[in-house]
């Protein structure tokens, strides 16, 4: 007799389990991939931005402030172009009096600390010389950089007239600390006390790193979207070329 009904009852069943290990054709591409990573990225996109800020910084991919490299090279050039120069006095024989007597000055001051310890006295004078030269160099670039971008029939602002002057007194003050280290040069007992161009360079990010992180504290705007950088390169003034 024919059954007119099936009972799958009737049938031997066992319970449906995932398998222990996965076969390589189910294997599929993670389309998320790194959901902290995304996570990360996505805080950027709402970080808003001036425009000056990408200028001479940049965000990292976590969305950071650091400084810009290609900046850094930048201000490294001006340092290797006015590095080894002389202070300009323009023709002004008591100025020139005025700024070797100044040279002097200085290394009777430091003489006076040389009876204790003076490789760290070296040391000090070395590293003071160093930030000076990474700091000429960065305002002399920013000088001409921000000279680069105010028209022709527009005035020098206040502000960059005093940046002008701030550039011209550090460029004063870094030969004025070379020249005091050549005289000193067998006193300290260093064995060299030349200014070291990798130096100048740590020197410089680091305040560009410092920079980086105060404006971005000042202008962050975390409500919007990140604006994209413009970087304008134009002429600078003969302000910076007699520095």
């Amino acid at each position: 007799m024919v059954k007119e009904h099936f009972d799958p009852a009737e049938l031997e069943t066992e319970e449906l389990l995932p398998p222990e290990k996965t076969p390589e054709d189910a294997h599929r591409a993670d389309t998320i991939g790194d959901p902290e990573g995304s996570e990360e990225r996505d805080k950027q996109v709402a970080i808003v931005l001036p425009d000056f800020f990408y200028r001479r910084y940049r965000l990292d991919d976590m969305g950071n402030p650091t400084y810009n490299s290609s900046i850094v090279d930048a201000i490294m050039e001006v340092f290797d172009a006015k590095y080894n120069t002389e202070q300009a006095f323009g023709g002004d024989t008591k100025e020139e009096e005025y700024f070797n007597t100044q040279i002097d000055q200085v290394v009777t001051g430091f003489s006076q600390l040389l009876e204790v310890d003076p490789q760290t006295t070296g040391i000090n004078a070395l590293q003071l010389t160093t930030r000076t030269w990474a700091e000429f160099a960065s305002v002399a670039y920013e000088y001409k950089d921000s000279i680069s971008t105010i028209a022709e029939d527009k005035e020098i602002p206040d502000w960059l007239i005093d940046r002008e002057g701030k550039m011209v007194q550090l460029g004063r003050k870094a030969r004025m600390l070379t020249a005091f280290l050549a005289k000193m040069d067998d006193k300290f007992g260093l064995k060299n006390t030349e200014v070291q161009r990798s130096r100048i360079q740590q020197e410089v990010e680091r305040r560009l790193q410092r920079l980086a992180e105060w404006n971005y504290n000042q202008h962050a705007d975390k409500s919007g979207a990140v604006s994209s950088k413009s970087i304008t390169n134009e002429t600078a003034s003969v302000m910076f070329d007699n520095a």
